[in-house]
């Protein structure tokens, strides 16, 4: 018995036994790992800082005004000569109704008024010559009046069948077309103000003091259709409530008509916002999901590595905290990739993707 669990022959079977057995649980464990799903993970890419003063922001150009206009009488359309994309100038005819039969109304009335006119003046004479009480004369008065009323509202009706232009309006599109019936208050063509056009960005709530003193800080844009060409702006307003969401403030700048340049609501600009003063010193910010808590107290984030698709932690020194974002002061530079939401999940070196390629 001895001699065979010492024989070469054994030696080699259990060995090969051993290896075979070893193998199959790699095989299962590197199974496992294949078939692990990896936690996906939102990121947010540091911005690049700026050492030059200047704050970049997204805008976009918008019209001072954007009005629908509509008659306000009803009747069919029998001109519209203004064509979509061309800016009729202020005064101009832009729609005009059918206006027979308010012109036939303003003829009525005008005919009642002469005839109510006559019978005032007749009944005067006779009060003057006390052939007529008072009150009569008092009724062909009000007579008199009402007509008078009556046939200024027939002439403002007949007002009513042109609409032209309030200023000088972009036409942005023609709603309806000629020869179509339409009712009062039934909007036709809509406009919109290019006098002055507007700049829109988002500002984060740290920068919102500098409206304050708006003198201090100098304005441009650079328009998408017009790369490399700085456009001077000027401050308009800012809104004082938040959105719900990004929790930034829209201030508006204004943007002078350009002639020979056709800058258009709805394109996008580069505003860039230069100042010496502190509140534009150049800075990195994140998501205050973003923090997490080391177990010493301090602060860190998990950064990406996308060679490796792993996270790790950094520590970092935080600054001014505002609703949703906090200043880092050191820890990132920019370009570096860090997960901004569910933080306290990850650990070093797990494995994950992220959301934008996620399946």
């Amino acid at each position: 018995m001895n001699r065979s669990l010492r024989s070469p022959l054994f030696r080699v079977t259990l060995l090969l036994s051993l290896f075979a057995i070893v193998n199959a649980c790699q095989e299962s464990t590197a199974e496992q790992d294949t078939g692990r799903e990896l936690r996906t993970v939102r990121l947010e890419t540091i911005g690049q800082e700026r050492a030059d003063g200047v704050r970049r922001f997204v805008g976009v150009v918008d019209a001072l005004s954007t009005v629908d206009l509509a008659f306000q009488v009803g009747g069919r359309i029998t001109r519209m000569p203004v064509q979509q994309g061309t800016i009729v100038p202020r005064g101009e005819l832009i729609a005009e109704l059918d206006s027979s039969d308010y012109e036939l109304a303003v003829r009525e009335a005008r005919v009642a008024l002469d005839l109510s006119t006559l019978d005032f003046e007749r009944n005067r004479k006779m009060l003057d010559s006390g052939a007529i009480p008072r009150a009569t004369f008092d009724r062909a008065q009000s007579d008199q009046e009402l007509r008078q009323l009556a046939l200024n509202a027939a002439q403002r009706n007949l007002d009513y069948t042109r609409i032209e232009a309030p200023f000088d309006a972009l036409v942005t599109r023609r709603i309806v077309d000629s020869f179509t019936q339409v009712q009062a208050g039934t909007a036709v063509v809509r406009v919109q103000d290019v006098t002055e056009l507007r700049v829109h960005i988002s500002v984060p709530e740290s920068l919102m003091a500098m409206l304050q003193t708006p003198e201090r800080f100098a304005v441009s844009a650079e328009i998408s259709a017009y790369p490399g060409r700085q456009f001077p702006l000027s401050y308009r307003e800012h809104a004082t409530e938040a959105d719900p969401v990004t929790q930034t403030y829209q201030v508006s700048f204004g943007l002078p008509r350009q002639d020979g340049i056709n800058i258009l609501p709805g394109m996008t600009a580069t505003v860039s916002v230069q100042s010496g003063d502190a509140f534009l010193a150049p800075r990195i910010d994140v998501p205050a999901a973003a923090l997490d808590t080391a177990d010493d107290g301090s602060f860190r984030v998990w950064v990406f590595e996308p060679g490796e698709g792993t996270v790790s932690s950094r520590s970092v020194t935080v600054g001014a905290l505002g609703s949703n974002r906090v200043v880092i002061n050191s820890g990132l530079t920019p370009g570096e990739q860090v997960v901004t939401a569910g933080a306290h999940m990850l650990y070093e070196g797990m494995a994950v993707t992220p959301f934008k390629n996620a399946r």
